[in-house]
């Protein structure tokens, strides 16, 4: 009886262990939580690198602008259109003071250029590590699935298994045992090694050491309360 009881806390044990597993695989295919930050990472480096290259063609179109008006204010100047020396005063000062924006907008694309290459190649390399991690979670993706199945097939035939052993027992025998279970974490039934219980190392007495060798009465361990079990094949 004791060892049905063991043979039965055993696939429990097995059948608890496969949950837990089945639970952490699971929870792991929800998604990669590495993953989602380098996602998360990869579009803010982009929607940057996106926002600093708008920010340089306005910086061009704006150059290209400045020169236009540059060279209109040039030619009007040069090419003799203008004669009245108030008005050729005045054409003089805006050419220079146009000549003086386009420096300062050329020095300023200049750094929007610098910057936008700059962020260019931060989300080029989030996307390069994006795309490995997203390699590596597919191979992932692909073992925890098959995985996860392999452990709904031992599963299976765990209760399989389970239900048959439990068909031969006492009903009550069964209700002890799955109360004992519940209150004694997990181990209702603590196999006898080396002549001690092998849940608390109590020694038993020669009396209950002969006893739970040869009699069929289930013996708890006088300290612990678990069912001894005495493998009379070892």
């Amino acid at each position: 009886m004791a060892a049905t009881l063991f043979q039965l806390q055993q696939l429990d044990l097995e059948l608890d262990r496969l949950t837990t597993e089945y639970q952490a695989i699971t929870t792991s295919l929800q998604g990669n939580s590495d993953l989602r930050k380098l996602r998360s990472d990869y579009e803010v480096a982009q929607e940057e690198w996106q926002s600093s290259l708008q920010t340089q063609k306005d910086a061009e179109w704006t150059l290209e602008d400045l020169n236009n008006r540059l060279q209109q204010q040039e030619q009007r100047l040069y090419n003799g259109s203008v004669t009245n020396p108030k008005e050729l005063q005045s054409l003089q000062q805006e050419v220079q003071r146009l000549r003086a924006q386009q420096n300062r907008q050329e020095e300023h694309l200049l750094e929007v250029i610098d910057t936008t290459e700059s962020l260019q190649e931060i989300a080029q390399q989030k996307l390069a590590s994006l795309q490995q991690a997203q390699d590596a979670w597919q191979e992932e993706f692909t073992a925890l699935t098959a995985r996860g199945q392999q452990v709904e097939e031992q599963q299976r035939e765990s209760r399989e298994k389970r239900e048959q052993i439990v068909a031969s027992l006492d009903v009550d025998l069964v209700k002890r045992y799955e109360t004992m279970r519940r209150t004694k974490q997990g181990r209702a039934v603590s196999k006898v090694e080396q002549n001690s219980c092998q849940w608390c190392r109590v020694i038993l007495t020669p009396s209950e050491l002969q006893h739970v060798r040869i009699s069929s009465e289930l013996q708890a361990c006088t300290n612990c309360g678990r069912i001894l079990y005495y493998d009379r094949q070892a």
